[in-house]
């Protein structure tokens, strides 16, 4: 059984700030399906509902899990961030830019 509910591939930034994610439902057997483009509200929001996201990166010849994903309530707003490294701002921009390939 996977520990994960979800997996994020990739991101979508503003100018200052990642605005979207690439979201794949995790799979039991360790898969998962094709990524959805959701704001990061609804990722927030799986949050809330203690779902468990990870971070995933692309090195050949298949998916590395890395970080879990966690939301931190910032100066005006809340956030994602991996929990690696704690900081006070979203910290998921070492991620593929996702409007590279997709609006």
């Amino acid at each position: 059984m996977n520990e994960f509910n979800y997996f994020i591939s990739g991101v979508w930034k503003d100018s200052e700030r990642i605005t979207h994610v690439m979201l794949h439902k995790a799979l039991d057997n360790g898969s998962f399906l094709v990524g959805e483009k959701k704001s990061e509200q609804e990722v927030i929001k799986l949050l809330k509902q203690n779902k468990r996201i990870r971070v995933i990166i692309w090195d050949y010849p298949g998916w590395l899990g890395m970080a879990e994903v966690e939301y931190v309530k910032g100066k005006d707003k809340e956030f994602l961030r991996t929990n690696r490294n704690k900081t006070d701002k979203d910290n998921l921009d070492n991620l593929i830019l996702m409007h590279a390939f997709f609006n």
